[in-house]
């Protein structure tokens, strides 16, 4: 009879996981499909306004195929290199370790090349293996000479810009910017700002094709929101290892 009885409840406690479980995943399709904000993303964002600095930091993001940085990476170069255009800082510092035969910094700093920026503006730091570390190997760099009140811009993705700021303010700093997604506001040179290309042929005319369709709004919307998920655990994280 006992049996009986906590077989019941187990099937019972199934149906009632299985229905807020549905209700749950149709929502979040629904959601994706409309492509209606997230708004608790909004937490994570911490972004500043740029001011003139001693060194442009870029955090690197991993490397994806073919060692080549990722979405993320590809952002955090180009916002870098447009600081540097703009004047805020005369060296850009790529920092981080990662797990290839190739560090992350070195990797960035090439396409950083690609982008524009000239060699000798260009430090490394290729030791770090994770948000909390760069603040701590920074200080460690005898070639750059790093200090807590060294004025400093700190490039980053947008997701990742509270924990980043977190960490710095953890580890001492006093002086540092967090900055993510940045174009260059002082220039108008196509050869530098790439939004302000134009194609070379003469008869090229856009499309005007947009990729809004309720699939591609589910897949962008879901690679966003798991980023999200996973930043906010990320933080969590720190803070119980006491990393912020």
């Amino acid at each position: 009879m006992g049996k009986i009885k906590v077989k019941s409840k187990l099937i019972k406690g199934l149906r009632v996981y299985l229905f807020f479980s549905g209700i749950s995943f149709n929502l979040y399709i629904l959601w994706m499909m409309a492509g209606w904000p997230l708004y608790f993303d909004r937490w994570l964002i911490k972004i500043d306004q740029p001011e003139p600095a001693d060194f442009i930091v870029c955090l690197t993001a991993g490397l994806g195929a073919n060692n080549l940085p990722t979405e993320d990476g590809w952002g955090r170069i180009y916002s870098a290199v447009q600081l540097y255009f703009d004047g805020y800082a005369p060296k850009i510092l790529f920092t981080g370790g990662g797990t290839a035969k190739v560090s992350e910094a070195e990797i960035y700093a090439e396409v950083a090349r690609w982008f524009g920026c000239p060699n000798e503006a260009i430090e490394y730091e290729i030791g770090a293996g994770s948000t909390a570390e760069h603040p701590k190997r920074l200080l460690e760099l005898k070639s750059a000479r790093i200090t807590r009140k060294t004025p400093l811009i700190v490039v980053t993705s947008p997701l990742h810009s509270r924990r980043t700021a977190l960490c710095f303010k953890k580890q001492g700093y006093q002086s540092f910017k967090v900055i993510a997604n940045y174009r260059a506001q002082k220039i108008a040179d196509p050869e530098k700002v790439r939004e302000l290309r134009v194609s070379q042929f003469a008869t090229f005319r856009p499309s005007g094709k947009i990729y809004d369709d309720i699939f591609m709004r589910l897949r962008f919307g879901s690679n966003y929101f798991f980023a999200a998920l996973r930043e906010i655990f990320a933080l969590l994280g720190y803070k119980i290892k006491g990393y912020i």
